[in-house]
């Protein structure tokens, strides 16, 4: 499973770098980095293989089956596979969704 988190400043730029080093002291692996309020929520990581309509192929099937994304993004491409992030509003019934489709892992 896969997590996010967003981080937010009022101060300087260097409050930001401050607490983005704080977390890399801790061992945690930042792929992105997004400012804004701060909020934990489940997100759905999606892996398939390296071809066109990947990403369109996944945001059907989850609008299809009634799901709610409310934000999405290219997490990382490793040899022929590339990862999905989903913000969607029923991570169980997503995770679901995307299992029956072919050629697609979830994290």
């Amino acid at each position: 499973m896969a997590a996010e988190f967003e981080v937010s400043s009022k101060g300087s730029n260097k409050s930001l770098l401050d607490a983005i080093a704080m977390l890399a002291e801790h061992n945690i692996d930042l792929n992105t980095v997004v400012t804004a309020k701060l909020e934990d929520r489940q997100v759905l990581a999606v892996n398939v293989f390296n071809k066109p309509g990947q990403w369109l192929r996944i945001a059907k099937a989850l609008v299809d089956g009634g799901i709610e994304t409310n934000a999405s993004y290219m997490l990382g491409q490793k040899g022929d596979t590339m990862s999905f992030v989903f913000v969607v509003s029923d991570y169980e019934k997503s995770r679901k969704i995307c299992s029956r489709i072919g050629e697609c892992s979830i994290d």
